[in-house]
C-alpha cells in the first residue's frame, strides 16, 4: 500500500460509484438478466426472434438515432423499450416499458462493494463531508450507502455528464465551498480526474489497471483502494 496523505486543506471528498465503490460491469450485467428474464417471461416474442447480442445492437443504433437522449441513460432505456415492444405488436408498450426497466433498475441496485467500502466510508465520514457524483444512475438510498453521503448526484439529471463542467459546478454550489476544498475519488481519467481537475478541485486516481493516464497533470493522490484514503 502507498503512502497516501489527503491535503490538509481537504474538508470535502467526493466520489465517483460504478467501477470506484463496486464493478460496474458486473452490476449492469446483473441488470441486464434481470431484465432479459422479465422479457422471457412477460414478452416472450422479443427474446424468441433476437439474440441478446442483436437486442444489445439495437440499443445501440437507437440511441445513436436518438443522441439528445444520450445522457438521459433512465429515460433512453424505457423509450427504446418502449419502441421494441411496440414493433413485436405488443398493446401497452408504455406501461410494459415501465415495468421491464423497473426490474432492470431493481436489479442495478444491488450492487456487491468492493472489500472495506463500507468501513472506509464511515470511518472518512468522521472527518469530511462525503457526496457522490456519477454518470450512472446508481441510488444511494436502494444501494445502502444513504448513510454516508451528504447527497449524491447523478449525471442524467444535468444536460452534460462528467467530465463537463456542469454537475461539478452544481455539486459546488450546493456545498456552498470552494473546489480547492474537495477531493474528487474516480477511476476514471477523463470522466472523473480530468473534470475535477479543470474544476479546481484536488484528485484521487483509483488505479485499477483498466485504463491507462493519458493527462497532461498529475492526480494529486494515485490509490489502488479507497481504504487508502484512511
Amino acid at each position: 500500500m502507498s503512502d497516501v496523505v489527503i491535503p490538509s486543506s481537504v474538508k470535502v471528498i467526493s466520489f465517483d460509484l460504478d467501477d470506484t465503490l463496486w464493478s460496474g460491469h458486473a452490476v449492469i450485467l446483473q441488470a441486464e438478466q434481470a431484465m432479459l428474464k422479465w422479457m422471457q417471461d412477460n414478452t416472450p416474442n422479443v427474446l424468441a426472434n433476437l439474440s441478446q447480442l442483436q437486442l444489445r445492437d439495437k440499443k445501440i443504433q437507437f440511441i445513436k438515432s436518438n443522441p439528445h437522449l444520450t445522457n438521459k441513460i433512465s429515460f433512453a432505456r424505457q423509450q427504446f423499450l418502449q419502441q421494441l415492444f411496440s414493433e413485436f405488436g405488443y398493446s401497452h408498450a408504455e406501461q410494459l416499458s415501465a415495468d421491464c426497466f423497473d426490474a432492470f433498475y431493481t436489479a442495478r441496485q444491488n450492487v456487491i462493494l468492493f472489500d472495506d467500502v463500507l468501513t472506509t466510508l464511515d470511518e472518512l465520514k468522521s472527518h469530511y463531508q462525503l457526496i457522490a457524483i456519477t454518470n450512472g444512475n446508481a441510488d444511494i438510498e436502494k444501494t445502502g450507502l444513504g448513510h454516508a453521503f451528504d447527497f449524491c448526484l447523478q449525471a442524467e439529471s444535468f444536460e452534460h455528464p462528467k467530465p463537463h463542467a456542469d454537475i461539478f459546478e452544481h455539486a459546488l454550489e450546493r456545498l456552498g465551498c470552494d473546489a480547492s476544498v474537495v477531493l474528487h475519488v474516480g477511476d476514471h481519467p477523463v470522466h472523473d480526474m480530468l473534470g475535477a481537475h479543470e474544476m479546481g478541485m484536488k484528485t484521487a486516481w483509483l488505479k485499477d489497471g483498466s485504463r491507462e493516464w493519458q493527462q497532461d497533470f498529475a492526480p494529486h493522490l494515485t490509490i489502488r483502494h479507497i481504504r487508502e484514503l484512511t
